[in-house]
């Protein structure tokens, strides 16, 4: 898997939004040396965090406005360094991309009234999204049922300090962010809870507070709250009662042993049919483009994940990827990272089901730092015309 993006030629700069597709796929598999000078020369514009910073969620911005994760790996054949003082992206050597970075700001340095450091409960991802990562602890800790690839659950279980704030905090950092940095769009995650009920009456009652103290209207692009699928789908109404724009039941794979083996906490309580079932009440209660479910690219066999694609978007449930990153500790960390090949087909079939669907998903230009989905939207006349 260590050879070139573009196959058996020499690596070239890229030129345009596809091939900084392929860039962003292979970059968050294999991650980036980024050297101090770099971080020295970029300090005072741009928002990059020191690799110390245990919260940091860096991204480089590559040509089209797409977000990449930015962490780094000293092993890696891409690297970070200046051409003509400007930063620039290599592959063993030879650049690849002008890169550039959000603008600097001081939101890893502020903390809640209640003494929480802000990146310890929300990241900053592109431009103009902030996402709560780990709002409450998963119950799945308890029952050693984590999903493999989950950075937050193996945080926690490391001993890092993962807070849960109140609805009040998580208010005042949208706030904050929203008005420091024009924040346009708000991810909402937190762990799974064995209460379905619960979960949703907590998101529900955290968007009710958002609302009071921030004014959901105040949120430019869109508010969307990843749940863990309700036993009864119908508990999932009051999330949208409360303001929320989109519910996302991620998936993750669509093959069911793997499933299983991935997502052990989902597949035994929660169970495929009963996220399946989640999705569809979403659809047909709320409409197309108001439910969305993620794969991990890269997990299964490319044909399995986009059987599951179709079979969600013709039901008006957006099909989304985010690109996987092995992790530390990960049962999938040994794995390979799949090729450029497997990425470019997914994204094709994407891109035809979106168009054909007529659907919509979520995110905004320059956003999210490991999904395709909003990169594949802006770019889908250029990715089936190729």
């Amino acid at each position: 898997m260590n050879t070139p993006i573009t196959g058996s030629h020499k690596p070239r700069l890229a030129a345009d939004a596809l091939h900084s597709l392929d860039l962003k796929c292979a970059l968050v598999g294999a991650g980036v040396r980024y050297p101090q000078e770099v971080y020295d020369a970029v300090a005072d514009w741009a928002r990059l965090e020191p690799p110390s910073n245990p919260y940091a969620c860096n991204c480089l911005i590559l040509p089209g406005e797409v977000a990449v994760h930015l962490h780094a790996n000293e092993n890696s054949r891409f690297a970070l360094g200046l051409q003509n003082g400007k930063p620039m992206l290599f592959e063993e050597g030879t650049p690849v991309a002008d890169v550039t970075f959000p603008a600097a700001t001081n939101y890893y340095q502020q903390k809640t009234t209640a003494g929480h450091p802000f990146g310890s409960i929300a990241v900053l991802e592109g431009r103009s999204t902030l996402a709560f990562f780990y709002l409450w602890s998963c119950d799945y800790v308890k029952t050693r049922e984590t999903c493999s690839f989950c950075f937050q659950v193996k945080a926690e279980m490391a001993g890092y300090d993962l807070p849960s704030p109140s609805y009040a905090e998580v208010a005042e950092i949208i706030r904050w962010a929203i008005e420091n940095v024009g924040v346009q769009e708000v991810q909402l995650t937190g762990g799974t809870l064995f209460g379905s009920q619960t979960e949703c009456r907590r998101y529900a009652e955290l968007l009710r507070t958002i609302d009071q103290i921030v004014g959901l209207d105040k949120i430019k692009s869109e508010l969307y709250c990843y749940i863990t699928a309700a036993r009864n789908p119908h508990d999932v109404d009051q999330i949208f009662e409360a303001g929320a724009d989109r519910v996302g039941h991620d998936l993750h794979v669509w093959n069911p042993e793997l499933h299983a083996r991935f997502a052990p906490g989902h597949a035994r309580h929660v169970t495929r049919a009963g996220q399946l079932r989640a999705l569809e009440h979403i659809a047909g209660k709320f409409g197309p483009n108001k439910a969305f479910s993620a794969f991990v690219a890269g997990l299964e066999p490319l044909e399995d994940m986009l059987a599951g694609a179709e079979w969600l978007a013709s039901r008006g449930i957006v099909p989304a990827f985010s690109v996987w990153m092995p992790t530390p500790g990960s049962v999938t960390v040994d794995s390979k990272p799949p090729g450029t090949d497997y990425y470019r087909q997914a994204r094709r079939e994407f891109a035809r089901l979106y168009k054909t669907y007529n659907l919509n998903p979520p995110g905004t230009s320059a956003g999210s730092h490991v999904s395709l989905c909003r990169d594949i939207y802006r770019n889908m006349n250029a990715i089936l015309a190729q």
